[in-house]
């Protein structure tokens, strides 16, 4: 290209920088005749097409410059950007790829692709390229805030800080970077830095939306639901239609149980951005906890991309999923998904489903946990075709199609007044059972009672759904003719500390290798004080009477203002009324624990006088 028409060119992109698209016309058109075939001009002239929403144009324009050009970055980025306008962000990816094997790992277009690479979630590629990037740009305040955004959004937080400290340093007016550094400590529970950061934001800006959402985060996460809602408000209300706002305001209201509010949230959040699977996923949770099956079970589909324990778990299976097709001649695997206890749960649908793929002319084999897989193989009988464990390959040649297992109520449509086999559907050894019971013989007319106060430890709930162990033994510790039984695995200091604090209470746990152990031993109890975890799911599931603690937003199974669950008709349900505030259940249980050993000795009584 000659000195001047290069000068031309960088004056359009001047122009169009300035927004100045009318300028940048008027001197595409005096001299972009002269020199057609430029690849610097063309991609100029594209540039302004694209920005006129002329995009097919500049498209074509763009694809015969490169076939004699081959390979100009500038009119490579151009059709990058071209297909990232058009949503086609693979196809842009491809372009913007093939412009960076050019060499130019510093050019500002970069940042954009990284940005669209942190949008296809390959955020592994985003933080290598946005960290060559930063190495080659140093003094980029840009760069350095792509380096934090690509790391946040990949959960490496620490890192991301230390991206960010860097953009600081450089602009500490940087939009967005006080509120992304103010989200990543939250991540990392850094609350002192979030209140800090936070503060100096809304000084400056009181009308900043996105940090009055922050503070509701940090403030929920640290326990104030009360205080989050005045923030969450706030922020509504400067931005009524800001989807991450409104999905904060949904969680504020369930946390404080005002579940109208919560749904009417978390819906207008999905209405304004119903791609976005975490917002249908959460509206899901609320819908199935209010009953609403039939919109529930549908947005329960969202989970593969909207959980945030799922996403990104969906199997690599070489057969399709089945969707409604023919069955005849054919064979179906339902596998296993999410937690013990969801399989527990769902496994209650095996055997219809099994009967209707049997009737269809089919097979239907069951991809089970190891863990549980005595269990189910024992349950499940002759209903299916076979139970074989989730680590072992799978015949790819004998199998047909597959079905998660936690969507097999959407398939077949159920709802709450319709669940199969809702009293016991779980079968144990009867021989383990036996032994348990013969090891309780010498402590006749006293109730044995297993506890089990905290669910798994890295649930990003538990926290909440959680009972100090102390907290549990000062309040039944007192109860008169009870044997308590640790059922909590790996808990033998909390055991010890509640024998401490005056609780007789036994720890076989080190005995139990499965949850067919487990199962054994639960039916031989009296009665299971349970949070919400696999262990109420598993007693449930075998008819064995529990009594489930649940905190204010509990999990979608146990619906709210009920004591009683339709999906297990032993269980009683005995939940938070105030946030965080254990002690009220915990006496009602006490005082129901009293009553129930009044009433256990009294049939003991007068069985022995019969």
């Amino acid at each position: 290209m000659s000195s001047a028409m290069a000068s031309y060119s960088e004056r359009i992109d001047e122009l169009m920088a300035e927004g100045d698209l009318v300028g940048a016309w008027r001197l595409l058109e005096a001299h972009g005749a002269s020199r057609p075939g430029d690849p610097g001009i063309v991609a100029a002239a594209g540039r302004l097409l694209r920005l006129r929403g002329r995009h097919a144009e500049a498209r074509a324009l763009l694809d015969r410059t490169l076939q004699g050009a081959l390979d100009d970055t500038r009119v490579v980025t151009e059709l990058a950007y071209v297909a990232r306008d058009l949503g086609e962000r693979e196809v842009a990816d491809g372009w913007f790829e093939r412009a960076y094997r050019k060499g130019t790992e510093g050019e500002q277009w970069v940042l954009d692709w990284i940005d669209l690479l942190c949008g296809l979630c390959r955020f592994d590629v985003a933080q290598r390229v946005a960290a060559t990037y930063c190495e080659r740009m140093p003094g980029s305040a840009s760069g350095w805030f792509s380096l934090g955004l690509a790391y946040q959004l990949g959960k490496r937080h620490d890192l991301a800080l230390d991206a960010y400290a860097r953009a600081m340093r450089l602009d500490h007016a940087l939009p967005m970077l006080r509120n992304n550094m103010a989200a990543a400590y939250i991540a990392t529970e850094n609350y002192h830095e979030v209140q800090s950061l936070l503060g100096d934001v809304l000084r400056d800006d009181p009308g900043n939306a996105l940090a009055w959402t922050n503070l509701a985060t940090m403030l929920l996460k640290r326990g104030d639901p009360t205080a989050a809602q005045v923030a969450a408000e706030r922020a509504c209300s400067l931005a009524p239609n800001y989807p991450v706002a409104l999905q904060c305001c949904a969680n504020v209201f369930s946390e404080l149980q005002q579940w109208d509010m919560a749904l009417h949230f978390a819906q207008r959040a999905v209405e304004l951005e119903p791609a976005n699977m975490s917002y249908v996923w959460s509206l899901a949770m609320l819908q199935l906890l209010r009953g609403d099956y039939a919109a529930g079970w549908l947005n329960h589909e969202a989970r593969w991309d909207g959980s945030p324990e799922l996403n990104g778990s969906w199997p690599n299976l070489p057969m399709p999923r089945w969707t409604g097709q023919s069955l005849s001649g054919k064979s179906v695997a339902v596998w296993s998904e999410q937690g013990n206890g969801d399989v527990l749960q769902f496994a209650r649908f095996l055997p219809l489903v099994a009967r209707n793929v049997r009737q269809a002319g089919g097979k239907l084999i069951f991809i089970c946990y190891a863990s549980l897989l005595t269990l189910m193989q024992r349950s499940l009988g002759d209903e299916v075709e076979a139970v074989i464990p989730s680590e072992q390959p799978l015949p790819e040649t004998a199998i047909d199609y597959h079905l998660p297992l936690g969507s097999l109520p959407f398939a077949f449509g159920v709802t709450p007044d319709q669940l199969p086999a809702a009293t016991s559907y779980l079968k144990t050894d009867h021989a383990k059972v036996g032994a348990w019971r013969s090891r309780h013989e010498s402590d006749t007319g006293r109730l044995k009672v297993g506890l089990v106060w905290s669910g798994g430890r890295t649930h990003q709930r538990n926290p909440l759904r959680s009972v100090d162990p102390r907290v549990l033994a000062s309040a039944l510790g007192a109860v008169r003719g009870v044997d308590f039984v640790s059922l909590q695995i790996g808990a033998g200091s909390e055991t010890k500390a509640m024998r401490e604090a005056g609780m007789s209470v036994s720890d076989p746990t080190g005995e139990l290798r499965s949850f067919d152990d487990t199962a054994a031993l639960l039916h031989s109890l009296d009665l299971v004080i349970t949070v919400c975890t696999s262990v109420a799911h598993l007693a449930g599931a075998l008819g064995v009477r529990a009594w489930v603690l649940l905190d204010v937003r509990p999990h979608w199974t146990w619906m709210i203002e009920r004591n009683d669950s339709p999906w297990y008709p032993s269980i009683r349900l005995y939940r938070q009324q105030v946030y965080g505030q254990w002690e009220p259940v915990l006496t009602q249980v006490a005082r129901d624990l009293a009553a129930l050993v009044v009433t256990a000795t009294h049939q003991l009584t007068q069985k022995a006088s019969a």
